[in-house]
């Protein structure tokens, strides 16, 4: 055997053999991947375009993928029924955000997003199975097939070149990787080797120890510049000086390359996936599929590794369709042990102790007490278990000064030495313990699920139950017992915050607390004393809080840090602090000197189950463990970094009008008549899109942002009036910091011809004559109906005004007609007998005062009723009407009582009018109903105005009318169905007015006419 060829093999054997080693997996601690679903979980091809979007070809297509969901990327409508790009094994993102797509059976195509479609391209290329596809530093495309060789596109003139690769002087045409590197060069690895281009021809590069050459099924770029190829044979080697160096030999296809995070090679093979140091070669890990492991790998046969934007890597293959690894140099997860028979199979662990030796004492469901490997570099290793007869869960453990063990299980507190033996143990009460406490004084505390209880010392007979101050019985679950640095007792729980009156005096009670300044939740579930001697809490509901100080009344002022945060809810339940005075939980950091609070989980590669209270521990160099229902959760705090909390974002859909629209690049410009757009937009944070939250506004519109969750990125607007507008947005996955620079959409809605400046001018030249000429009609419309307004109301002014002037019952006028025209008919009078004419007033100056009164007019009511009596009263004015002039007032004065002002009418005529309406009710009777009449008569009295003519104030109106109701009685006392009436008085006083028919006979100064007067005188 040559011995080149030995050196070879026996590098191989060396390196199959490491390889071997590494089978194992990656150590205890468990690495995690999160799937994206997708058809069949297989996945040929993946990459990642500019934007930062996904590329992930599937069995059913080519789809694009935001974190939410899949976007298939098909041909467009035009092309026919079938539009999917069918099988696609390689791709290659362009340097102006275009996809390069190599399909099974459709040539080269590209997806566009300025265009959002996808374009055929290089129509003369030679027709088959596109196997790999690069873009180099000046444009051209570079595309590999299987049967037909490796040709070069030039997208700008649309030149398709042939390129010739040869191995050995033949021709090679199934070209299956290829690589354009970041200096500018170009290689191809084929079914027989690998090629690079210099200058304008391709060379063959050798294959150190393999004569037969083998089959290059992968490239890739390390960040130093070498590049690393791998063999269908599992030769996995690195280009050192232009020379192939073989660094590991696999004995599996090496079908996909990248490098990660760290450094160290990703290396994906038919069967599993390895971890290589590019220093060494050394394989430092082989993962495969565990069922046991719900977050590991979903299968062993990879065809592709990416290392997105952000440096996270993914993974896919056959089987095993998409994975996405979740890391964070701080978080790790001790899972159960590989051997499934091995003490830790069953990673269910609720309590857990750090020993002074390092070691971490695990106790799980199964009732083993497990020993793991605190110590740095350990990775938690599993030691064993340690020694205890016993199979009851352990609760709650502490390690005593002189290395034994104190262990509260299954209701019973036992006391064993280093080596497990028993020495002690007694029953407990209160239900499940919580809390264990060894005190400095040799004195054990256990906080139970019900109460608090205390062991005076290894040599006490029973555990006595802790009371309040006043002796009052201390109730509810107990979750924390810490000592201050004064010595004294603190306990939370259910009851709230309590402590010591005095160190080590055993007598608690409550933390008085300032109001306004009290904790946010009553339910205490952790204390912290950090190094600066200030005080933290969790609670459960309010969170994380800080004690301020204490209030000139001696009680606690503490500053809730969560709520004044933004966070909700626990802050975890365990509180510890780092080196560098952070606090930290098993899913939540804050850091005092920031004022930064983060939180952290399953997302980061911390998925260990749900997490349990009451077991976490300080691990040997300021690790931290906490204990979950699928194991340990590790955090390293000295390698946190606080996570990107603005993740780059992308407009991965617009719909205008309800139809799919292209984005386009710069400003978005919609033609007239779009008026409703719709936008879905995403931020391309691949660990855990459902904890992000978004804020938008649509500037030009409404200058508010609206805060949605991962449900609400669809928002739509519209109708919008035309003009410029810019959709902004921003995205965070922490709670309260939104930071970066948002995602600027300008939008420009071109408005119609008549939404232009000029058509708006016009508009409004043609409305403004519209308006003149309606003006002016309707300016005459309405003055001509204002006329007929006025009219009607001064008609019905007038008529409301009659019937305001009259009696709704008889029609006759009212006293507030009288009252209205009184005044104007006094003064006419009196100044006709102030400034006479000639020979006196003349004719027809005197004013006549009638007051009539149906007599017994209350018998007709009382016999025939009231209808009866309106009846006659409504008679009575058709009658008086007939006697009286229009110009006469007709006055309805109450009840039956009329009022009669007879103007122009000479005094010496007043018996002739009383007696004519005398007559004219008692000669006919009055009609009361049907068939049925009633006689009346009436009784007057009246006075002449002025009475004295000589005088004519001296007798006023009020006289006048009081002097005529006089008259009306001495008309009634002569036997009524008469009149008296006074016609002149020769220097008679109103006051010296008879009062009485007597006196009406015998005042010699008053001129008296009466009926029975005319009734005596002969005819």
């Amino acid at each position: 055997m040559h011995p080149l060829v030995r050196s070879v093999a026996a590098l191989l054997a060396a390196l199959a053999l490491s390889a071997a080693r590494a089978d194992a997996g990656a150590g205890p601690l468990e690495v995690q991947f999160r799937s994206v679903p997708v058809p069949q979980d297989a996945v040929p091809a993946i990459a990642q375009d500019r934007a930062g979007l996904l590329w992930i070809a599937t069995t059913k297509g080519l789809a694009r993928y935001d974190g939410y969901r899949l976007r298939p990327i098909e041909l467009p409508p035009e092309t026919g029924a079938r539009r999917g790009l069918g099988w696609v094994r390689a791709m290659a993102p362009a340097a102006d955000g275009r996809m390069w797509i190599g399909t099974e059976f459709l040539g080269l195509v590209a997806y566009d997003p300025a265009q959002d479609r996808v374009q055929r391209h290089a129509p003369g290329a030679p027709q088959a199975p596109i196997r790999a596809v690069a873009e180099d530093r000046a444009g051209a495309v570079w595309v590999g097939t299987v049967g037909r060789g490796l040709y070069r596109y030039e997208p700008r003139s649309g030149r398709v070149e042939s390129q010739v690769l040869t191995w050995r002087g033949e021709a090679e045409s199934r070209v299956l990787a290829l690589l354009a590197a970041r200096d500018g060069g170009v290689w191809a690895g084929h079914w027989r080797g690998l090629a690079r281009r210099v200058g304008e021809r391709w060379e063959d590069v050798p294959l150190p120890g393999l004569p037969a050459g083998a089959t290059v099924l992968a490239l890739a770029e390390d960040s130093g510049g070498r590049l690393w190829l791998g063999t269908q044979s599992g030769q996995l080697g690195v280009v050192e000086q232009g020379r192939v160096r073989w660094v590991q030999s696999l004995g599996l296809p090496v079908q996909a390359l990248a490098e990660g995070y760290d450094g160290q090679l990703w290396v994906g093979s038919k069967n599993g996936l390895f971890w290589v140091d590019t220093a060494s070669g050394a394989v430092q890990a082989r993962l495969r599929q565990d069922p046991r492991r719900p977050m590991g790998l979903a299968g062993n046969d990879f065809s592709a590794v990416l290392r997105d934007a952000s440096g996270a890597m993914w993974v896919s293959g056959y089987g095993l369709g998409v994975q996405r690894h979740l890391h964070h140099p701080a978080l790790a997860v001790r899972g159960p042990d590989a051997d499934g028979s091995g003490p830790l199979a069953e990673a269910d662990v609720r309590a857990l102790l750090a020993l002074r030796n390092g070691e971490v004492l695990a106790p799980t469901q199964t009732g083993r007490v497990v020993r793991l490997d605190g110590r740095p570099g350990r990775e938690l290793a599993t030691l064993g278990t340690w020694p205890r007869e016993r199979q009851t869960v352990v609760e709650h453990l502490a390690e005593a000064p002189d290395a034994s063990l104190w262990m509260a299980a299954a209701g019973r507190l036992e006391h064993r030495a280093a080596d497990g033996r028993l020495l002690r143990d007694w029953a407990l009460d209160g239900g499940r313990a919580q809390q264990l406490l060894l005190r400095a004084d040799g004195s054990v505390w256990l906080g139970m699920q019900e109460g608090l209880y205390r062991l005076a010392g290894a040599q006490a007979t029973a555990l006595e139950r802790v009371h309040l101050q006043g002796d009052a019985p201390l109730h509810g679950g107990i979750y924390v017992l810490r000592e201050a640095p004064d010595g004294r007792l603190w306990v939370g729980g259910q009851a709230g915050l309590l402590r010591e009156e005095a160190a080590a005096g055993g007598v608690l009670a409550p933390v008085p607390q300032a109001p306004g300044e009290a904790l946010g939740s009553p339910a205490v579930m952790a204390l912290l004393w950090a190094r600066d001697g200030r005080l933290y809490a969790d609670t459960t509901v309010a969170g994380l809080h800080r004690l301020k100080g204490w209030d000139g009344q001696g009680r606690a002022r503490f500053e809730s840090i969560s709520e004044r945060l933004g966070v909700d809810g626990l802050f975890g339940g365990h509180l510890h602090e780092d080196a560098r005075g952070r606090i930290w939980s098993q899913q939540h950091v804050y850091d005092p000197q920031t004022d930064r609070l983060d939180a952290f989980g399953g997302a980061d590669g911390g998925h260990f189950g749900s997490f349990w209270l009451f077991a976490s521990a300080e691990l040997p160099g300021g690790g931290l463990l906490f204990g979950g229902s699928r194991g340990l959760l590790r955090v390293q705090p000295e390698a946190w970094q606080s996570l990107r909390t603005s993740p780059p974002l992308v407009v991965s859909s617009l719909r205008v009008n309800g139809q799919p629209w292209p984005q386009g690049q710069g400003v978005l410009t919609l033609p007239p008549g779009r008026r409703m757009l719709s936008v879905e937009f995403a931020a391309l944070d691949y660990a855990d899109p459902s904890r992000l939250r978004y804020e938008y506004r649509l500037q030009g519109l409404d200058d508010d942002w609206t805060r949605v969750d991962a449900a609400g990125r669809q928002p739509s607007f519209g109708p919008l009036k035309p003009g410029r507008y810019t959709l902004q947005v921003r995205a965070t996955a922490h709670h309260a910091r939104w930071d970066g620079e948002p995602l600027q959409l300008p939008i420009e809605l071109q408005p119609a011809w008549w939404e232009t400046g000029p058509a708006h001018v016009a508009g409004l030249l043609a409305l403004l004559a519209v308006i003149w000429t309606w003006t002016g009609w309707r300016t005459r419309q309405l003055r001509r109906h204002e006329a007929e307004l006025q009219a009607l109301v001064a008609e019905r002014t007038a008529e409301l005004r009659e019937l305001s002037l009259t009696d709704t019952l008889t029609g006759l006028r009212n006293r507030r007609y009288l009252e209205l025209r009184l005044d104007d008919d006094l003064a006419l009078c009196l100044r006709r007998f102030e400034t006479p004419d000639g020979d006196g007033p003349g004719p027809g100056a005197d004013l006549l005062l009638m007051l009539l009164d149906l007599d017994h007019f209350k018998r007709i009511n009382d016999e025939h009723g009231h209808a009866a009596g309106d009846a006659v009263l409504v008679q009575l004015a058709q009658r008086l009407r007939q006697v009286f002039r229009e110009t006469d007032s007709l006055v309805r004065w109450g009840g039956e009582e009329i009022l009669v002002l007879a103007r122009e009418t000479e005094r010496r005529d007043g018996a002739d009018l009383a007696a004519r309406v005398c007559a004219a009710v008692r000669e006919r009777p009055f009609d009361i109903g049907p068939g049925e009449t009633v006689q009346v008569t009436v009784s007057i009295g009246f006075c002449a105005f002025p009475l004295d003519p000589r005088q004519p104030r001296l007798w006023d109106w009020r006289a006048c009318l009081g002097l005529a109701d006089s008259a009306l009685y001495a008309a009634k006392a002569q036997g009524r169905d008469g009149f008296v009436g006074a016609i002149d008085s020769l220097g008679l006083a109103p006051r010296e007015a008879p009062t009485s028919l007597a006196g009406w006979r015998r005042e010699a100064r008053l001129q008296v006419i009466t009926s029975a007067q005319r009734d005596a005188q002969p005819a």
